[in-house]
């Protein structure tokens, strides 16, 4: 599931990054949250929001809520397109910053406010400087390949509410998680 949210989100950072150089930066952000909410319904998710706006180089969107198997809502999302590092690798690139995120597995998270920056390669997705700041929360980096819709690599310290302990042997199955020192780390090494 959080694949397809990164994926998604990628797509959108990539359409945003190319669009932004030719139409204004609100029309550019609403049509690429189009095609990505059409793209997800064809996932059996369902992404909605109320409002987007453009200024600054930055596309921002309100009251944004996805959902599937599980539900992730964010106040604000804000995608900020790195247009000349784009050009110089030859690959979207982004920064995301957010507010407000919580995620229900089961039971509400409250993942808060964070930021990361998104490289989408032509191999794997890279996702970069990632940190939130809710009782649930992540630092560290890791990348999607492409190719297997799965966790690449990885090394990012994540922060559980006890409540939600339990759930985290469950999610062994499916994520790169490892426990060290009462820490989870998602964790998962290059070829």
């Amino acid at each position: 599931m959080m694949k397809k949210i990164f994926l998604t989100l990628i797509f959108i950072a990539g359409m945003t990054v190319s669009a932004a150089i030719y139409f204004p930066l609100t029309e550019a952000g609403r049509y690429a949250l189009s095609f990505g909410h059409r793209m997800l319904e064809g996932m059996g998710m369902n992404l909605t929001y109320s409002d987007v706006s453009g200024n600054d180089g930055r596309i921002t969107v309100d009251n944004v809520r996805l959902t599937g198997m599980t539900e992730i809502t964010f106040t604000s999302l804000t995608l900020k397109p790195e247009v000349m590092t784009s050009i110089l690798t030859l690959s979207p690139v982004c920064n995301v910053e957010f507010k407000g995120c919580n995620i229900r597995f089961g039971q509400s998270l409250n993942v808060g406010d964070g930021s990361l920056m998104l490289t989408a390669g032509r191999d794997e997705i890279l996702l970069e400087n990632l940190r939130t700041n809710g009782e649930f929360s992540i630092n560290g980096w890791l990348t999607l390949d492409r190719a297997s819709n799965k966790i690449g690599r990885a090394e990012a310290l994540l922060t559980v509410p006890e409540s939600f302990e339990g759930n985290m042997d469950m999610l062994k199955n499916f994520l790169p998680l490892v426990k060290e020192g009462g820490r989870w780390y998602l964790r998962r090494k290059g070829k």
